[in-house]
């Protein structure tokens, strides 16, 4: 059938197509930055004493807050660079997704991205011997820099439940401006060590092959009307938001409600699990979910529907089923 997303004009940028899919799933205004509005009564973070089988990906702001181990989290405020002026947590460094984008799922090109990614993230002072917390101001992208640190071999990586706006929310201090000098200076690597793990990327080539494989599920991250237009044959739609509570601060949910959820679409700890959006940033999101409740072989497809919808020889299906 005819693929809608792949002739829509080229004036549209990447971050318009996620930001655009970001105000349809919340209805949250679009002006340039988000525009977060913090709940009036404060509403607890379930990270503490979840039933998640992988706590430790998330971390609490009080826990943040009173980190005192050495050596301390490099803080990454996961967001551009104008929100992250108007506000952010003290001593962080300031990084945006497309940065860090790859849509072109080559072994070619994930090389290439590999190498260019280890030297933004050195560029921070990230090394694989010092831990990082990540955290967004409401658009739960911070797991994108989650799985990105993940694929490349990082151990002690952590996403802040809630975001920016549960720090605020538990009345820690905020600061604006850009990031000062001398955190963005200190201290600087020379490199990142990358140890790719290759179960967790899923390329083009793969999902071609794995499309009528009863072993595989796959699952599209974006918004309902996304899907609708076209989306790859036989994915499931769960539009990336519903992993997080609706209120804001955007807390993961229960694990129970989550594996709910996933199971009632038909997406079990048994098979690969492969999930898709646009560029491959929603769909972090739903990566960082299934591995939080339990899932073993989730492979994230970061090329998504910029690389799929676009290429000629890649089948597509329209309309609200599989």
């Amino acid at each position: 059938m005819p693929n809608k997303h792949a002739t829509k004009p080229r004036s549209i940028s990447r971050r318009q197509t996620v930001h655009l899919g970001l105000g349809w799933a919340t209805g949250l205004a679009l002006g340039g930055a988000f525009q977060i509005s913090v709940a009036q009564a404060p509403v607890a973070s379930p990270t503490r004493g979840a039933t998640y089988d992988r706590p430790e990906m998330l971390i609490d702001a009080d826990r943040l807050a009173g980190f005192r181990s050495d050596p301390a989290p490099i803080l990454v405020g996961f967001m551009p660079e104008l929100d992250f002026a108007k506000d952010h947590i003290p001593g962080s460094v300031q990084l945006d997704w497309p940065v860090l984008e790859v849509t072109d799922t080559s072994d070619e090109s994930i090389a290439h991205w590999r190498e260019q990614t280890s030297q933004t993230l050195a560029s921070l002072g990230i090394t694989r011997d010092r831990p990082v917390a990540a955290y967004d101001a409401g658009t739960l992208f911070a797991a994108r820099l989650w799985w990105i640190l993940h694929y490349l071999g990082h151990e002690d990586n952590h996403v802040v439940n809630g975001g920016l706006a549960a720090w605020q929310q538990t009345a820690h201090e905020t600061t604006t401006g850009a990031t000062p000098a001398a955190v963005a200076a200190s201290p600087a690597a020379k490199s990142f060590h990358v140890t790719p793990r290759a179960d967790v990327l899923a390329q083009l080539d793969e999902l071609r092959a794995r499309l009528d494989d009863p072993g595989v599920a796959i699952v599209d991250a974006r918004t309902p009307e996304e899907y609708t237009a076209g989306h790859i044959p036989g994915a499931v739609n769960i539009n990336y938001p519903r992993n997080a509570v609706a209120e804001t601060p955007l807390f993961w949910k229960p694990a129970d409600e989550l594996r709910a959820m996933y199971e009632e679409a038909g997406i079990t700890p048994d098979k690969r699990v492969i999930p898709y959006c646009s560029t491959g940033v929603r769909s972090a999101v739903t990566f960082f979910t299934l591995r939080l409740i339990g899932f073993q072989d989730v492979g994230l497809y970061t090329g998504s529907w910029q690389e799929w919808g676009n290429r000629p020889d890649t089948p597509k299906t329209e309309g609200d089923q599989p």
